[in-house]
C-alpha cells in the first residue's frame, strides 16, 4: 500500500476507478483520470497530451512525452472511449471559447496554452481518493490496476510491455500484483 509517496499504489477494482472518477471536481479531472483507465499511461504523459496525439481508434503517446523520451508508442482506445474524448473536446470547446487546435493540450490548464500538472491534478484525486474512502491509492494505481488486469487476464506479458513502454519484464513484474487467490490456484499446479 502507497503511504506517503512509500510502497506501490493499490490496484483498484471497477467499483472503486468508478467512484474515484465520479468524486473528482472537474470535467477536465474526470476525462484525465478516464484516460489513465484507458491506456494505462503515467499521469505524466497523459497531462502532455495534444489534440494531434488523439485519433479515431489510437492515443499516439510521442517519444518526447514518455518517460526517458527514448520512443513513441500507440495506445489503441475503444469505440467508446473515443466518443468520451470527443464529448470532452465540445466541452473543451465551451470551456475555452473556441475550438481546439492540433497543438492545444487536451487537459488545460490554469495559463492559457499550458497543461494541467501533475501536482494539481493529484491534490484534485487525493480529494477524491478520501472521499471514496480508498487508502493507499494514487494517480499510479489507475496504472497499476490496467496492467495487473491485462496480466490477470492472461494478456502476453510482451504485449503488455508494449503497451505501457517498459524497457523490460522485470520492470514491468513490478507494476503485476499477485493475490492469494492466485497463488493458492498456481500451487495447485504442483507436480
Amino acid at each position: 500500500m502507497k503511504n506517503n509517496r512509500f510502497g506501490q499504489a493499490k490496484v483498484l477494482d471497477t467499483q472503486e476507478l468508478d467512484l474515484v472518477i465520479k468524486y473528482l471536481k472537474t470535467e477536465n479531472q474526470k476525462v484525465l483520470a478516464s484516460t489513465l483507465r484507458n491506456t494505462g499511461a503515467r499521469v505524466g504523459e497523459v497531462v502532455q497530451l495534444k489534440w494531434r496525439d488523439i485519433g479515431k481508434d489510437q492515443i499516439l503517446f510521442p517519444a518526447s512525452i514518455v518517460k526517458r523520451k527514448l520512443k513513441s508508442r500507440e495506445i489503441f482506445i475503444s469505440t467508446s472511449f473515443h466518443k468520451v474524448l470527443m464529448n470532452w473536446r465540445i466541452d473543451w470547446t465551451l470551456y475555452k471559447g473556441r475550438k481546439p487546435n492540433p497543438e492545444d493540450y487536451v487537459f488545460y490548464g490554469r495559463k492559457e496554452g499550458s497543461h494541467i500538472t501533475t501536482r494539481a491534478f493529484m491534490y484534485a484525486l487525493d480529494y477524491a481518493l478520501e472521499r471514496a474512502q480508498i487508502m493507499g491509492g494514487s494517480s499510479h494505481s489507475f496504472r497499476r490496476t490496467q496492467l495487473t488486469q491485462l496480466h490477470r487476464k492472461q494478456v502476453p506479458l510482451n504485449v503488455i510491455k508494449s503497451l505501457s513502454g517498459h524497457s523490460s519484464l522485470n520492470t514491468l513484474s513490478l507494476y503485476l500484483e499477485v493475490d492469494d487467490r492466485e497463488k493458492r490456484e498456481a500451487s495447485k499446479l504442483f507436480a
